[in-house]
Formats: structure tokens, C-alpha cells, sequence
């Protein structure tokens, strides 16, 4: 199933699988109640589609990095998988990857470099919001605006 992500407005861009067609439509209609649906495109292909609705834009990207544990003190090397304005999702880079020193509330410092130049540093606290089987969720403590991820997330 294709993911459609819909911004504050429930605007949402839709790229079809087949033949690479896009589209904006309005899925605000979706946003309480089920928004799975099919959407046929000019193709002729029928495409099912989960809208989610998100306050930023999540990318998915592979990016090594570094994460110190505050109330264990452990310094993790981790892979993030996905990143917002307001978060990442990261797995752990151990040979089990298995994130058994980490709980739900666990305070965290983030340090890694973007893939694109200048490779900026960043560097951010967060708090662990969900653990899962191979992924850790985190969203970040401040709400202050990052420039260079602001810009990389843009691109």
C-alpha cells in the first residue's frame, strides 16, 4: 500500500506507482475517519493509498549517527531511518540491533551528518516515544526551528 502524507491544510500529493504521473488533491475529507482508498490514475491503474496526516513531513533517509543515553549513559551507534522537523525513527547498529537498553521516556542526544553538502552536524535532544522490535521512536524536546534540517527536509 502507497503512503500519501496530507499537510496542516490536508493537501497531499499523490505519484503513481506505475507510471510516475502526480497529483495534488485535497484529502482533508479523510481526516477522521478511515483514509485508506484507492485512487485510479490516468493510467488506468488502480493504486491503494493510506493518507496520513502528519504536522511535518517525515523523510526516509539512511543516516549513520550517534546517540548518548542520559539515564543509562550508554553511547549507541544508530541508523536513522526516517526524520521530521520533530523527529526520527532510528535502529540500533549493534550485531543483535536490538534496542533492550532503551525505554519509552528515555531522554536521548542525537548527533549525526547530512548526506547532502555542506553535511551539516546535528545535534538535538529528544525523548523515546515508542521502542519497537528493530526501531526507536523519538520526537525532539525543543520546538525551535532548525535551518539546515529545515532546508534539507525541503529538498
Amino acid at each position: 500500500m502507497e503512503k500519501v502524507f496530507a499537510d496542516k491544510q490536508g493537501k497531499a500529493v499523490f505519484q503513481c506507482p506505475e507510471c510516475g504521473f502526480k497529483t495534488a488533491f485535497d484529502a482533508s475529507g479523510y481526516r477522521e475517519r478511515d483514509s485508506r482508498i484507492k485512487i485510479k490514475c490516468r493510467c488506468g491503474a488502480n493504486v491503494p493509498v493510506l493518507i496520513e496526516f502528519r504536522e511535518f513531513y517525515r523523510r526516509p533517509v539512511s543516516l549513520p549517527g550517534w546517540c548518548h543515553v542520559h539515564r543509562t549513559e550508554d553511547l549507541l551507534e544508530i541508523r536513522i531511518n526516517d526524520l521530521s522537523m520533530s523527529g526520527l525513527a532510528f535502529s540500533i547498529e549493534s550485531p543483535d540491533g536490538a534496542p533492550a537498553s532503551l525505554e519509552v521516556g528515555d531522554v536521548l542526544t542525537l548527533q549525526f551528518r547530512l548526506d547532502r553538502p555542506p553535511h551539516d552536524l546535528i545535534q538535538r535532544r529528544g525523548e523515546v516515544r515508542n521502542v519497537r522490535e528493530n526501531a526507536v521512536g523519538v520526537r525532539f524536546s525543543k520546538a525551535e526551528y532548525d535551518k539546515e534540517l529545515g532546508f534539507y527536509l525541503l529538498r
